[in-house]
């Protein structure tokens, strides 16, 4: 079902594609919005774009207050997907890895849930969390900068609910499709970064506080992008809001470097705060750049 209220003809600037979730701290009794479309698309409607998502959630789902001002297409089902995030260090704050664990899973995304005119998106931002898209998919938007962060293909749903790590099994048929990708090393098995790397012509690998490594032009170039040191309450998001910086920068610049140095500076906000309370402002990101850019890179 889509949201006639909120649905206009025109093609969004940027559009994401992928679950919004309900995300369970540990310890905590409240459910805070999240999923890679969440995030991103928030961050293009704070940078000033037309912003858009498609989707699919539950019933219990309530916060649409913090998509105001972003376009929204979406199944209703029964069940928002739902991750309950658990530390591997007991009494971590911030800093550690996690443990997943999901607990409900909405309805998969058909394409018929996209209006027809999204299809000629200026920047497409395919971001799955739980396999929630068909790969095919990718193809449909022949005009479109397309960004993939692939996570939701590589995963498995283990004992008790447990996320688990998979590999992707149609990682060749997209990469040479799609303009970017980026994936953290949490999610990818090590030794298959060389593979993705030589099929793509950007392609990321984020590593937390270690900053991301960029590789372009099927690895023919690389180069490690530090990150912003900040002290960090909550990193879920960080390499979401990564992906869209860099998509929205490059779509501007066509400076590869440059825009990866722009998106770990936007990444950066999202650990200081819980949940898309950390999404920053284009504002803000352009001054800490201003500030502390020269730092890092000279």
């Amino acid at each position: 079902m889509r949201d006639r209220s909120e649905f206009q003809a025109k093609p969004p600037h940027f559009l994401s594609l992928g679950f919004i979730t309900h995300d369970k701290p540990f310890f905590k009794p409240f459910n805070k919005i999240g999923g890679a479309s969440a995030y991103s698309a928030i961050l293009a409607r704070n940078f000033g774009f037309d912003s858009a998502i498609v989707t699919s959630v539950g019933r219990d789902f309530e916060d649409f207050g913090a998509l105001k001002g972003i376009r929204l297409a979406y199944q209703m089902g029964e069940s928002t997907t739902t991750f309950y995030n658990k530390p591997l260090e007991e009494g971590v704050g911030g800093g550690g890895r996690r443990v997943q664990y999901v607990t409900s899973v909405a309805e998969r995304i058909k394409e018929e849930t996209i209006p027809e005119e999204w299809f000629n998106a200026e920047i497409v931002y395919i971001c799955p969390v739980l396999n929630e898209l068909e790969e095919g998919l990718i193809r449909k938007f022949e005009g479109s900068m397309i960004g993939v962060a692939p996570q939701g293909w590589m995963r498995s749903v283990g004992e008790g609910g447990r996320i688990e790590k998979k590999r992707w099994e149609k990682a060749n048929e997209v990469l040479r499709e799609v303009d970017f990708v980026i994936m953290s090393d949490e999610d990818v098995f090590e030794e298959d970064v060389v593979e993705y790397v030589e099929r793509a012509n950007i392609f990321v690998l984020t590593r937390g506080r270690k900053g991301a490594e960029l590789y372009l032009n099927k690895g023919s170039y690389h180069e490690h992008i530090d990150a912003f040191e900040r002290e960090e309450v909550d990193a879920t998001g960080a390499g979401d809001v990564f992906g869209a910086a860099f998509l929205l920068r490059f779509n501007e610049t066509k400076d590869a470097v440059e825009s990866a140095r722009f998106a770990s500076c936007a990444a950066s906000f999202v650990v200081e705060k819980v949940g898309v309370e950390g999404v920053p402002y284009r504002e803000e990101v352009e001054e800490r750049m201003e500030k502390e850019g020269s730092k890092l890179w000279g």
